[in-house]
């Protein structure tokens, strides 16, 4: 499992639990959290939405949670899956 992954030049420590997910943009060592079942669908929204805090921290939370509903929709029907 990942450890760090990088945002919008920006490096992020990764934490994986049992939640649902928060991004921390404001202290030195940037984290995101996300403690959902990664192999289910609200996983895949919860990663897909913490990362795009990350990636665009000025984002409101409603025009992040609209956008990664639709990715995350859009990608399940896909067939991505956590195997």
């Amino acid at each position: 499992m990942i450890k760090t992954h990088t945002f919008n030049r920006r490096k992020y420590l990764i934490d994986i639990d049992r939640l649902d997910g928060m991004c921390n943009t404001y202290k030195k060592e940037r984290e995101l959290h996300i403690f959902c079942d990664l192999a289910t669908q609200k996983g895949l929204e919860t990663a897909i939405h913490e990362g795009l805090h990350a990636c665009k921290w000025t984002a409101t939370e409603k025009n992040v949670e609209i956008t990664a509903k639709d990715i995350a929709r859009f990608l399940w029907r896909l067939g991505y899956r956590l195997k």
